[in-house]
């Protein structure tokens, strides 16, 4: 990503102030974004911003345009006419009340504001300084919500075969998915997909059963679902790197039963462990979901893709579940375990419980109105896994009747994705940033 930071000042206000709060806010920038483009000192007159902006090397992914005083719609009016990239406009406060209006800038925000919103240009604003623990989280959220904004643009999702009957919620739209969100599809069949991993020798699968012997504990490596589950995973991954996939829509039952006599959840919690989120029941609004979440940490650490299967009013929790789970996601004291799927008495299945922390949820969501993003924030607590599989308990604000009222009448699919870290603001702002109206679930109204 190129973000770009536009220091802009009228130097008839309080110039020296402006001047330090230029510095304090290029400092402050620079921690969170280590890459920053940004101007040797505050730019002065539109011709100023336009001798900047012809340096740039590249096009930029998103703007912060700082007004360190008042100016006029001129500056905001040069970049309108080149660029359409999410903006953060940022402003000080005014520091005092009486004599000399040292800055102003809270005029100037509200006037580029008035211009990118008259042109149809994403924004979000912040009035104060980026240099207080406040500020940098905003700024460390619109940093999230721009890197997931540029991943789903370039985001080729593969998709294994045709979802199982009775989930229909698992398609899409083609058309409308890539006019929204950018992505692109890429179909596999899961039938070829079992024939070459049983044609792959011990050299081929061996790195995929030894990152599995290290991470899941429990697993028998010589099992021969475990080497079925290697094979297949290294089949996926031959798929990622030749066709550059960032994330997968499976087909999982009853075909890894039936044709491939093992289970699911193993290859799927690795891959999704590795930082291919993957969406079961062939899930394509799921794994874009996930992709997105994924994308919001930097992709640095994965999401999990649950069936919400439990609502407990004593401690205000919905439990999620699926029949598989990032490695890394468990809770230490109940880890990613081998174990045999409930129903079908088949390996390789994985066995945990969530560990603790601050999560965000999200769906992906279609209806005949269009696409919407549904979120909510929650705390996944420490509890034993409420089922076989991995499950976690999220306690909620919204109390879970409200919230079950909420989720069946918004026609919520079965499905949400989930990460830690409290990422509610960048959700918001990436629905900006796309054109997708967001509703926030745990808020009442």
């Amino acid at each position: 990503m190129t973000i770009v930071y536009l220091p802009v000042v009228r130097r008839k206000f309080d110039a020296e102030l402006a001047q330090q709060r230029f510095t304090a806010t290029q400092a402050a920038l620079q921690l969170v974004i280590p890459d920053l483009v940004s101007p040797a000192a505050p730019l002065g007159e539109p011709a100023e911003l336009l001798a900047f902006i012809e340096t740039l090397d590249q096009e930029p992914t998103a703007l912060i345009v700082q007004q360190l005083t008042f100016t006029g719609q001129e500056f905001i009016d040069e970049l309108i006419s080149r660029y359409a990239v999410p903006v953060l406009l940022l402003a000080e406060e005014e520091p005092s009340v009486h004599g000399w209006l040292h800055l102003n800038a809270l005029t100037g925000l509200l006037s580029t504001a008035n211009a990118l919103h008259t042109h149809g240009l994403p924004y979000q604003q912040y009035l104060g300084g980026v240099d207080t623990p406040q500020g940098a989280q905003v700024v460390r959220q619109f940093v999230s919500s721009v890197q997931a904004y540029q991943a789903v643009h370039h985001l080729t999702l593969g998709v294994v075969s045709d979802h199982p009957t009775g989930f229909d919620f698992s398609g899409t739209v083609p058309r409308a998915l890539t006019q929204t969100f950018g992505v692109q599809l890429k179909h596999y069949s899961i039938d070829q997909a079992f024939a070459a991993a049983e044609q792959l020798a011990p050299v081929d699968y061996a790195p995929q059963l030894e990152y599995a012997r290290q991470h899941l504990h429990g697993l028998d490596a010589e099992d021969p679902r475990a080497i079925k589950m290697a094979q297949y995973l290294t089949v996926m991954h031959q798929k990622i790197d030749q066709d550059h996939l960032g994330a997968l829509a499976s087909r999982c039952w009853p075909d890894f039963f039936d044709k491939f006599d093992s289970a699911p959840g193993g290859v799927f919690s690795q891959l999704t462990a590795q930082l291919t989120p993957v969406a079961e029941e062939g899930d394509i609004h799921g794994a874009v979901s996930m992709a997105v979440l994924q994308a919001l940490t930097g992709n640095t650490a994965p999401a999990f893709l649950g069936d919400v299967t439990r609502l407990d009013p004593t401690d205000n929790t919905v439990t999620l579940w699926h029949d598989y789970g990032a490695y890394q996601l468990c809770n230490p004291d109940y880890p990613a375990t081998a174990g045999v799927h409930p129903n079908r008495h088949v390996g390789v299945s994985v066995d945990g419980a969530l560990k603790p922390g601050p999560v965000t949820l999200l769906r992906v969501h279609w209806d005949q109105q269009g696409y919407r993003l549904l979120s909510l924030t929650g705390q996944a607590l420490a509890v034993e896994p409420q089922f076989n599989g991995v499950s976690g308990k999220v306690q909620v604000t919204l109390p879970v009747t409200q919230l079950l009222d909420r989720l069946a009448q918004s026609g919520a699919e079965s499905h949400f994705a989930l990460i830690y870290g409290d990422y509610a603001p960048a959700v918001t702002w990436l629905g900006r940033w796309l054109g997708v109206p967001v509703t926030t679930l745990d808020q009442e109204g």
